[in-house]
């Protein structure tokens, strides 16, 4: 098969194979981003840009309200029904939506500037004004992404967002080593901001190929209510899921220190490795997900699940045990001595990696079956726990406090989630066979 194949063929085996190869090399050099960060900013600094990037992870939710995962399901099921014009409708209405969004967080952040943070150090003060205009290029980019994937054009949807942000951060970083300039956070969000403005002219690229110049001539058809009813709790699930991912972050600023942020950070960062492969997949499997429950199709959604779960642990258990068995030598020749605590929080998180990955794509079921306002109400009650445990645990354990509340977070969340498609969906997304 050619390369041009890979990236247009809509086949779920090529679909799979690509993400997993996108998502890997994503990984590898968001980690090497991540090493690089840590080894040539102060502990201090490297904490400064982590927070900064949270931040705008987080705002990044409430300003897409939940559409790109809304569209990717919205997207496959107007594909199924050729229905063009609701295609065209639903991009028409969510770039004015994101626009209005972007244009209220700004004057937000403006004002909230004059009055509060515009008196913390300007390292900091630099750093998330940065970063507010990597938001924007984010949010459209994402929206791009979810189309093609909703398009099942799964790796090209990836590229941008997954593949060519990241590879360009690595190379941005890596010249300003070998030119000697002195890295800061500011320059990092600025190569970072670089890196993403290419990025989103390549997905628009992409998207202008493969379905806007098909759509010139069809008139738009707008479904208001019906989107709107669909992207709330797409919007709750997305803002909880990052909050509830994120909250640590905060927790540790507020109750330890900068310092505290960039080792958990690490810790985070290695541990994600462990279930790189979930996000890929899940990525990869949406719009096939969202077909066969539209097709009534219970036999095949059965079958990608359970085959998706079981290539995520396969990929899974050799990483979580590596980092288990070496992850002290590997903190310490990687990042250096400073960040040898993040083993135990390492440890930690493995563990919950682990048992997310064999309970599959719990999440991804849901919010393509339907079933997205009960995923909502999980995601609620996970950040509630999450605030309720966090706070005395990193009071008293400090970054293995909060790698404690993070992993039992998982657990909890998974077990509930895998309870409750059982049930109503009759559909075991585990690793394990039961009845």
């Amino acid at each position: 098969m050619k390369i041009s194949d890979v990236f247009n063929s809509k086949q779920i085996r090529v679909a799979v194979a690509g993400s997993l190869g996108i998502k890997f090399l994503s990984a590898l050099f968001a980690f090497l981003n991540a090493l690089l960060l840590a080894r040539y900013l102060s502990v201090q600094d490297f904490g400064t840009y982590v927070l900064a990037f949270t931040t705008i992870t987080v705002l990044s939710v409430p300003v897409s309200f939940g559409l790109p995962n809304m569209m990717v399901r919205y997207v496959s099921k107007y594909q199924v029904a050729k229905n063009f014009g609701a295609i065209k409708g639903l991009l028409g209405r969510s770039n004015f939506l994101v626009l209005l969004t972007i244009t209220f967080t700004m004057i937000v952040a403006y004002v909230l500037y004059a009055v509060w943070w515009n008196q913390y150090d300007r390292v900091v003060v630099e750093t998330f004004w940065y970063g507010f205009i990597l938001l924007p290029l984010i949010v459209f980019s994402s929206l791009h992404s979810s189309v093609l994937m909703g398009l099942k054009y799964m790796v090209l949807g990836q590229l941008p967002e997954s593949f060519i942000r990241n590879a360009l951060l690595l190379v941005g970083i890596i010249a300003m080593v070998l030119f000697g300039q002195n890295l800061t956070p500011q320059w990092a969000m600025l190569i970072h901001i670089f890196a993403a403005a290419i990025a989103l002219i390549a997905g628009y690229v992409f998207l202008q190929a493969k379905l806007l110049r098909k759509l010139r001539q069809i008139p738009p058809e707008f479904h208001n209510k019906q989107w709107l009813k669909a992207a709330t709790p797409f919007g709750i699930t997305s803002g909880v899921q990052i909050v509830k991912a994120r909250l640590i972050h905060y927790v540790l600023v507020y109750f330890g220190s900068l310092e505290a942020v960039a080792v958990f950070d690490v810790a985070l960062r290695g541990a994600n490795l462990v279930a790189f492969t979930l996000d890929a997949l899940n990525k990869a499997i949406s719009p096939y997900l969202s077909t066969a429950f539209e097709l009534n199709n219970h036999e095949t959604l059965q079958r990608i699940v359970t085959k998706t779960t079981r290539i995520v642990f396969v990929f899974a258990l050799p990483v979580a045990m590596i980092f288990m068995m070496g992850g002290e030598s590997l903190l310490d020749f990687l990042f250096g001595k400073e960040y040898i605590s993040a083993y135990i929080p390492l440890l930690i998180l493995c563990v919950g990696q682990l048992i997310n990955a064999a309970t599959g794509s719990a999440g991804t079921l849901l919010n393509m079956t339907g079933h997205q306002r009960y995923f909502s109400a999980n995601q609620v009650q996970m950040m509630i726990l999450m605030a309720l445990i966090s706070v005395p645990l990193v009071l008293y354990l400090d970054v293995i406090g909060a790698s404690l509340a993070f992993g039992l977070m998982l657990v909890v969340q998974n077990v509930l989630l895998v309870l409750y498609i059982h049930s109503r969906l009759k559909i075991n997304t585990t690793l394990f066979k039961w009845k």
